[in-house]
C-alpha cells in the first residue's frame, strides 16, 4: 500500500519529532512513514516536515520501477476507498490528519493541553459543536497527536443502549476493549499488563504507590498473574479488570481467593476514576507518556432520566478533577458520592498523567460544563471556516482523486481551474450561512471532482452555476 522510496538513507526533519529515516511514503509521497532518531514510527502528512525534508512532489517523482507497478496499484486501491468513504462524509481514520479542514487554532489548543498533561500530571478539554461539524474527526485527531506523544489512547462512543453516559462501568469496559499503543499495533490492556509482569520492580513500586494495598483491583490482578499457571484463568482475570466480564469465574479463583469487587451499579464514579488513573501511573512506570481518555458522542446526555444525569455527572467531573488535579480544577470532589460499600479515592496519585477530552453536541439540556472546566478548555467547533481553509481541503482531495482514477496531478488547468477558484468560495459562504455542514462540504467536493473527472462533455461553468443554484447562492 505504499510507494517505496528507493533512498532508505533519505533523511526528513519534523519540527517536533526531531529528525529520522523516510522509511516509505504513501498516497505518491503525500504521507511519510518515518523512523525517527529517538526510535519511534509514525506516519504522517509530508507537509508537517521541515522545508530541508524531501517533499511530497520530489517523491511523488522518484522514478517507479516496473517491478513496483503492483504497490501503486495498492496504492490506488487504498485511494478509492477513502474516497468511498468521502462521498458519505466520513474521513477515514487513517487519513484523519492530511484531510482536516482547518482548526488550526484547535489543534494549537489541543497541542498545548497534551504538553500541559505531559508538564502537570493531566489536563481536559471538551469540544462542543452542531451536528456534522467535525466532533468525532477531533476526537480521532486528538488519538492521533496523543499517541505521537507517547501516550496510550483509550476512546469511546457514547450511545443511550450500549454506552450510555450514566453508566460508568460500561464506558469504562469501552473505553479498555480498544486500548491502543504508540509502540504495538495490538490493542486492550493485555500487553500493558504483560508489559508489567515481565518487570517484577515496576509491579512492586506500584504496589508500594497505591492507596488501597491489598484492595486495590489492579495490584491484586498483577500479583496473581504473575503466579498464575493457566492461560484460560490469565486471560479470565485480564478480561475481568478490563470490565470485560462482569463476575470472576471459577478458573479465575484458584488465583484470586477473595478479589475485590469491580461494582457495577450504584455510584461508581469513583472506583472507574480511580481504575483509568492506575493504568495511567502503570503506563508511565513503563515508559509510556501517561493515558489519554477520549470520549466521544456525550450529546446522549440529554436522553438520560435524571437519576442518570447524575451519575454521568459524577464519572465526567471525576475525570475532569483526576486531570486537572486540585489545584487547578473547578469541580468539588464532595459532590461527587461514594459508593456505599466502599470509598475510593478518585485518583490513584495526585499526578496521574491523565489527559481527558470530551466531545458533546451543543444543546439547552447538554452537560453543563461551563461550571466544570474554564473557556480555554472549551473548544467549540462552529463554521467559522474560511475559504482557504476549504480551498486546501478541495485542492489535497484532487491529489487523493487522481490517485485513485489514475490521471495525471495537478489536472489540466483549463477544465479545473474555474471549478477550484469558484466551489470552495460558495461552499464556504454556504457553511457560514448555516446552509450546509462540514459533511455536506465532504460529499459535494467529492461529487465536483467526479463530474470534472468522470463526466468530460459536462462543462465547468454549468457545474459552477448548478453547484450555486444547489447551494441557493
Amino acid at each position: 500500500m505504499a510507494d517505496v522510496d528507493t533512498q532508505t538513507s533519505r533523511r526528513v526533519v519534523h519540527s517536533r519529532l526531531g529528525p529520522g529515516n523516510l522509511l516509505r511514503t504513501y498516497m505518491s509521497g503525500y504521507e511519510f512513514e518515518v523512523l525517527f532518531d529517538s526510535g519511534r514510527r509514525f506516519r504522517l502528512p509530508a507537509r508537517e516536515f521541515e522545508a530541508e525534508s524531501a517533499s511530497p512532489w520530489q517523491v511523488a517523482n522518484t522514478p517507479v520501477p516496473a517491478a513496483r507497478a503492483i504497490i501503486l496499484d495498492d496504492d490506488q486501491f487504498r485511494a478509492r476507498q477513502t474516497l468511498e468513504a468521502l462521498r458519505l462524509g466520513i474521513v477515514p481514520m487513517k487519513d484523519v490528519e492530511t484531510l482536516t479542514i482547518g482548526l488550526e487554532a484547535e489543534q494549537v489548543t489541543l497541542d498545548r493541553a497534551l504538553a500541559r498533561s505531559r508538564e502537570r500530571g493531566g489536563d481536559a478539554l471538551a469540544v462542543i459543536g452542531d451536528y456534522g461539524f467535525g466532533k468525532s474527526h477531533f476526537v480521532e485527531l486528538a488519538a492521533r497527536r496523543a499517541l505521537r506523544e507517547n501516550c496510550l489512547v483509550a476512546s469511546a462512543s457514547l450511545d443511550v443502549v450500549e454506552v450510555p453516559p450514566g453508566k460508568a462501568n460500561e464506558i469504562y469496559r469501552a473505553l479498555l476493549s480498544g486500548l491502543r499503543y504508540p509502540d504495538s499495533d495490538e490493542r486492550g490492556l493485555a500487553p500493558l499488563l504483560k508489559k508489567a509482569v515481565a518487570s517484577p520492580s515496576v509491579m512492586a513500586q506500584f504496589a508500594e504507590r497505591s492507596p488501597r494495598g491489598k484492595d486495590d483491583p489492579l495490584v491484586v490482578v498483577l500479583r496473581a498473574l504473575a503466579d498464575c499457571g493457566s492461560q484460560i484463568a490469565y486471560d479470565e482475570m485480564v478480561l475481568w479488570v478490563s470490565g470485560q466480564i462482569r463476575t470472576p469465574t471459577i478458573e479465575m479463583r484458584s488465583y484470586l481467593k477473595r478479589p475485590p469487587r469491580i461494582y457495577l451499579s450504584g455510584e461508581i464514579a469513583r472506583q472507574y476514576s480511580y481504575l483509568l488513573t492506575a493504568i495511567s501511573v502503570l503506563s508511565t512506570m513503563l515508559g509510556y507518556g501517561g493515558l489519554a481518555v477520549l470520549i466521544d458522542e456525550s450529546e446522549h446526555y440529554s436522553l438520560l432520566r435524571a437519576t442518570q444525569r447524575g451519575r454521568a455527572d459524577a464519572f465526567f467531573k471525576a475525570l475532569i478533577y483526576a486531570a486537572l488535579g486540585q489545584t487547578n480544577s473547578r469541580v468539588d470532589p464532595k459532590t461527587i458520592p461514594y459508593h456505599s460499600s466502599a470509598e475510593y479515592d478518585i485518583t490513584f496519585a495526585s499526578s496521574p498523567q491523565l489527559f481527558f477530552l470530551f466531545a458533546l453536541t451543543a444543546s439547552e439540556s447538554q452537560m453543563p460544563v461551563d461550571s466544570w472546566l474554564s473557556p480555554s478548555q472549551i473548544l467549540r467547533l462552529d463554521d467559522r471556516f474560511i475559504e482557504r481553509d476549504i480551498l486546501e481541503f478541495f485542492k489535497t482531495l484532487l491529489r487523493y482523486h487522481s490517485i485513485a482514477y489514475d490521471y495525471s496531478y495537478p489536472p489540466p488547468r483549463e477544465r479545473y481551474e474555474e471549478a477550484v477558484k469558484i466551489a470552495p468560495g460558495m461552499l464556504s459562504r454556504s457553511l457560514t450561512q448555516h446552509r450546509i455542514n462540514m459533511r455536506e462540504v465532504i460529499r459535494l467536493g467529492v461529487t465536483v471532482c467526479d463530474l470534472l473527472y468522470l463526466h468530460p462533455d459536462y462543462a465547468p461553468t454549468t457545474l459552477v452555476e448548478e453547484l450555486g443554484k444547489g447551494l441557493k447562492m
